[in-house]
């Protein structure tokens, strides 16, 4: 009589490849969180409609401001003619960089002021009080020891820049807002650069940010940053996530491929066999292929915490195997069928078991622990299978 396992392998080969087709990896930090929580939703919400999921905010530090300026505006300038990844780039408050664009919002934040303060302004911009206010801003720029002040009235001398205070508080000047961009001495500044496109995957997030990065390396040689003293850096969702995703791989890659060599090293020294050796670890790579498959067909959408179940599940899997195959040299005159229906019982109680235990975290709060059991799960059956 033939292993059922065969034909269980058969009729899941179909799901299998589906649920590879359609297997994505999910690396963002508040699906991490329990969903039923308020302040979950909240955020998720927040980051959603609110906070730009498309920015990358880049940092230029420097010896000297005259540096760090120069840096930000060549780096920016060079983002901006690539026009098919990059939708917008600021590195200065728009009011400064582009002033003739601020006139229309200038004038709205005027029209909702309060009607005492607009009658004030109206006042100060009576034709017979004109002269009379352009020399108050003289006198002002010829005592005053502030170059805010200085910068602000030498290109608005009527002060319709100096917004009043309103009842809920200071409205922002247009002359301020530096401190957005940079740190006060002018050594720090910030670069927030928005992608023409919808950054979905942790792949969109990683390509998109390469691409980036080679703009910004053809702008700036790092042998020249390195010899004018300047360190960049990058942040913000895409950097974020393309920074997650590669820790991903390279912890998935290495906690399974050291797996995969101690199993190997330990059965050379147990056993000085090579065929069997090599059968089991084709096996392991098959039942943690076909649980990824299955998990996708479940899921679509696997939590990247949940990518710890392939250490566990082979550790688990090759007890299995190693029961198996111990017992065939223990009793070489019973043939494979005899050997499965002997160790059938134990082995089957241990897998419901261990099933059953890793199943239980589908209860806990955590969504990535949650599909982590349940995959794990589904490899051990998918090993007692086979």
């Amino acid at each position: 009589m033939k292993h059922p396992g065969r034909w269980l392998w058969l009729l899941l080969l179909l799901p299998i490849a589906v649920g590879l087709a359609r297997l994505r990896f999910n690396v963002e930090v508040f699906d991490l969180l329990p969903g039923n929580l308020p302040v979950v939703a909240g955020l998720k919400l927040y980051q959603q409609h609110f906070a730009s999921a498309r920015e990358l905010i880049i940092t230029v530090q420097a010896a000297e401001p005259e540096r760090a300026e120069t840096t930000a505006r060549m780096i920016a300038e060079d983002l901006r003619k690539a026009t098919n990844i990059v939708a917008t780039v600021t590195w200065l408050p728009p009011w400064l960089e582009h002033p003739d664009q601020a006139a229309e919002l200038l004038a709205y934040l005027w029209m909702n002021q309060p009607p005492d303060k607009f009658n004030q302004l109206a006042d100060r911009l009576a034709p017979d009080k004109l002269n009379a206010t352009l020399d108050d801003a003289r006198a002002e720029l010829a005592t005053s020891l502030s170059p805010e002040e200085i910068a602000r009235l030498s290109y608005d001398p009527f002060g319709l820049t100096r917004l009043p205070e309103s009842a809920g508080g200071s409205v922002l000047g247009f002359g301020t807002g530096q401190e957005m961009f940079g740190s006060s001495d002018g050594t720090f500044r910030i670069i927030f650069v928005k992608a023409s496109t919808e950054l979905r995957t942790y792949r969109d997030c990683e390509q998109w940010l390469n691409a980036i990065k080679q703009i910004v390396d053809v702008a700036l040689p790092v042998a020249d940053r390195n010899a004018s003293g300047v360190t960049l850096g990058y942040t913000g969702r895409p950097a974020f996530v393309a920074e997650i995703a590669g820790s991903m791989q390279h912890d998935i890659t290495a906690s399974v491929g050291g797996t995969a060599l101690i199993i190997a090293a330990l059965f050379w020294l147990a056993h000085r066999r090579w065929k069997p050796m090599l059968w089991l670890l084709t096996l392991l790579a098959l039942i943690l292929a076909s649980t990824l498959g299955l998990g996708g067909l479940i899921f679509g959408t696997i939590n990247v915490v949940s990518m710890g179940f392939a250490a566990i599940l082979l550790g688990l899997a090759v007890d299995y195997a190693v029961v198996h195959y111990q017992e065939a040299l223990a009793h070489p005159d019973m043939t494979i069928p005899q050997i499965r229906g002997a160790i059938a019982p134990s082995i089957f109680w241990a897998a419901v078991t261990t099933i059953s235990a890793f199943l239980v975290l589908n209860f806990g709060g955590l969504p990535g622990l949650g599909q982590l059991g349940t995959l794990v799960g589904l490899g051990v059956a998918l090993s007692h299978a086979s």
